[in-house]
């Protein structure tokens, strides 16, 4: 029988950002297995080489919207484009499968596109990894 290493986490935003040019940390953690995921910065490190699937949630103000670049290594591998609605507050959700090798440092950043990124009573942003295809141990 082949044992697997197993990896997850989600976290939540506390705090709404207004900044360009800001790392998102993600910093209200509600599971983190094998601890790939530092809320301190922001940033999950694939602890093995494999296929991941990344889950992003996040929220702007009525009249505002904002742009997050998912990050793969310092470079832009996808974006999550969130509101301008003129009257309501806007959502959106993303998933990103991504191959990667172990070490690889995958973060949100908000750069410079946008304006608010927004928490509140009734959103929590999240930024969530689950299992895509797990690798087996031999």
């Amino acid at each position: 029988m082949k044992a697997t290493k197993h990896v997850a986490f989600l976290a939540m935003l506390t705090t709404s950002v207004t900044n360009q040019h800001q790392d998102i940390h993600f910093d209200d953690v509600k599971l983190n297995v094998g601890n790939a995921y530092n809320p301190n910065h922001g940033n999950f490190i694939a602890p093995y080489n494999g296929t991941y699937a990344f889950f992003v949630t996040a929220c702007s103000r009525a009249g505002h919207y904002v742009v997050l670049d998912f990050h793969v290594n310092n470079q832009v591998y996808d974006r999550i484009i969130v509101g301008e609605a003129p009257s309501f507050d806007a959502c959106n959700s993303k998933t990103n499968i991504v191959s990667l090798r172990e070490n690889d440092d995958v973060f949100l950043k908000h750069e410079i596109e946008g304006d608010v990124l927004k928490v509140g009573s009734h959103y929590e942003r999240l930024f969530q990894r689950w299992p895509a295809f797990e690798k087996s141990n031999k």
